[in-house]
């Protein structure tokens, strides 16, 4: 999560606390237990924040419950416990912490920041949007509401409209957040506003330093549309190849690339055994977990280049490769996939022993762990 409003509420809050506490305190009664009360506090609240930046969440949950006890009516506790549940991506705790931090704070904007972040990840999408309409309404020109508003929306959305005006708004309200530049440029993009989303894209890259923030989301969108040797050039422009979006735009621009060769190989030469199977595995290559229809599409190229040449046993290597990654997903295709290996084995024992290999180490789904989000 990004830490910049928690950390700037939490320095402002232990400076005030130590303020508060700095004289020297009176050693009588219920004075000194009030100084002595403070102090403790004081030092668990920045204990807690210290335990928390560095990722040891469990002891700033206990710092933040021994901190509530001594003060049940402060809010801080309850907030950096949201930031920790939100570490360990316990995002329903963490929107309870938000809540509770909100009840004793109502009027204290990033509680309901942090809780719309909390909720859209744990795709409470009504939650979140109350939460970042409340910090828009405490402060109109809080542009990380804005922002955070968008995201919310996106949950299931269909009509993209508000979650483009909430972007906007919060690029116009502070033109500096970069990030809202390349959701609002992917949400034009979704929206079929492929000139906006490039505009934007190009704005963003303009505004980084380095200009990097935004570039490969701009290349993926000229690859999406053929331009490819726009493309090339965006790539070539880098300054990191640091790409946290999957799959990675150069891999989309190299496998682009490739079927355009392929296309145009098998143009010239449309009855080449070579250039259909070339252009089989051009529209076969794609990520491994995706399912649409593409080994299909596929097979139809190699079974012509078997046609025009039946001892082509790479073409029947093919085949078998498009059987064994349906076959992953659809288990009916298992038969196929033994019938087709027997083919290639009496053509080429080897090629043969290859796709077995293959069959037994291939795997296209994902493997997703228990989900936590709703701790």
């Amino acid at each position: 999560m990004n830490n910049n409003s928690l950390l700037i509420l939490v320095i402002s809050l232990t400076a005030a606390i130590s303020a508060s506490g700095a004289s020297i305190p009176d050693r009588t009664s219920a004075t000194h237990a009030l100084a002595i009360r403070r102090d403790e506090f004081h030092d668990l609240i920045k204990d807690a924040w210290q335990l928390y930046t560095e990722k040891k969440y469990d002891e700033a949950l206990m710092k933040c419950a021994q901190a509530s006890q001594l003060r049940p009516e402060a809010f801080e506790p309850y907030y950096i416990s949201g930031a920790a549940y939100m570490g360990q991506w316990k995002m329903k705790s963490a929107s309870d912490a938000f809540a509770k931090a909100i009840s004793l704070n109502p009027t204290e904007k990033v509680l309901y920041l942090y809780k719309s972040r909390a909720d859209r990840n744990r795709n409470a999408s009504d939650e979140g949007v109350a939460a970042a309409r409340t910090a828009i309404k405490l402060d109109p020109g809080y542009a990380e509401a804005y922002a955070a508003l968008g995201d919310v929306l996106s949950i299931g959305a269909k009509n993209y409209d508000e979650i483009i005006e909430a972007y906007r708004t919060a690029i116009r309200l502070n033109p500096n957040m970069l990030n809202a530049y390349k959701e609002l440029g992917r949400y034009l993009s979704v929206a079929n506003d492929k000139k906006g989303a490039e505009q934007v894209f190009r704005d963003v890259m303009g505004r980084d330093p380095n200009k990097m923030v935004g570039r490969f989301d701009l290349g993926r969108l000229l690859v999406e549309e053929g331009r490819l040797k726009e493309a090339r050039e965006v790539w070539d422009g880098r300054t990191s190849d640091k790409d946290n979006t999957f799959p990675n735009f150069i891999d989309l621009l190299d496998r682009a690339e490739k079927k355009k060769t392929a296309e145009e190989n098998l143009a010239k030469n449309p009855n080449s055994p070579e250039a259909l199977v070339q252009m089989g595995l051009m529209v076969m290559d794609g990520e491994s977990w995706v399912v649409d229809g593409r080994q299909d599409k596929a097979l139809v190229y190699f079974r012509k280049a078997l046609d025009i040449k039946p001892s082509y046993a790479e073409a029947q290597y093919a085949i078998c490769e498009a059987y064994v990654q349906m076959a992953d997903a659809f288990k009916d295709k298992n038969k196929q996939v033994v019938e087709e290996i027997a083919k290639l084995r009496k053509m080429d024992a080897k090629l043969a022993d290859k796709i077995t290999d293959y069959r037994k180490t291939y795997s296209g789904g994902l493997k997703a762990g228990p989900s936590t989000i709703n701790q």
